[in-house]
């Protein structure tokens, strides 16, 4: 059988029409899918999304799982760390402590000391008062001794004055009975005398101011 030419000329065209029809539905397909990248994207971010909550779920699960033995884990944290301050402040606590006691020492020392003031007041005024009445006693004995001592000391100087008078006495007594009238000490004398209500009265003065002299 011989092949027209005209009717292989409308053979190929056929099949070039074909071929073009499909050409034109691959590229709008290919053009239909390039349209729709929101669609892949929106798929992508809703995976994204699910992916994240279920991880968030996940973690909140484990969490709460884990939460008494999180809970005993910060108390011992809490602990070592108070336990740390404890140790590197010891020293000024045991400062304090130990000026607490002494504070609190000192203040049950005066009250036991009121306590026993309060108690013993009596006894403590009845002693007070015997003390001074001794003491009022000692001083009157003191002053009685005093006054004593110094009458004796007045009668004693007044004996020795007296003494020494009647010495002083006897002393011009002979030395007027030795003074020569007419000479230098005489004439002098005798003018000296003048004023004393007696010779005696004179030599007595006069021998006085001699022996203080000498």
């Amino acid at each position: 059988m011989i092949n027209n030419p005209q009717e292989e000329s409308n053979i190929d065209d056929l099949i070039n029409q074909i071929k073009h029809q499909k050409s034109n539905q691959k590229r709008q397909s290919m053009d239909k899918s390039n349209h729709q990248p929101n669609s892949m994207d929106n798929l992508l971010e809703q995976f994204k999304s699910d992916l994240k909550q279920q991880k968030e779920k996940s973690q909140e699960y484990k969490v709460s799982q884990n939460q008494p033995e999180i809970n005993e884990n910060l108390h011992d944290f809490k602990q070592q760390f108070q336990q740390r301050n404890l140790d590197r402040r010891q020293p000024e606590v045991n400062e304090n402590l130990h000026q607490f006691k002494q504070q609190l020492q000192q203040k049950q020392k005066e009250k036991s000391q009121e306590h026993n003031l309060g108690r013993n007041k009596p006894e403590i005024n009845e002693n007070l008062h015997q003390f001074k009445q001794q003491f009022q006693q000692k001083q009157e004995e003191q002053k009685e001794t005093i006054t004593h001592q110094n009458q004796e000391e007045i009668r004693y100087t007044e004996q020795r004055k007296q003494r020494q008078q009647k010495l002083l006495i006897r002393q011009a007594e002979q030395w007027l009975k030795s003074l020569d009238e007419y000479s230098d000490e005489g004439l002098w004398f005798e003018e000296f005398s003048h004023s004393y209500p007696s010779r005696l009265d004179a030599a007595i003065e006069y021998l006085a101011v001699l022996n203080a002299s000498s």
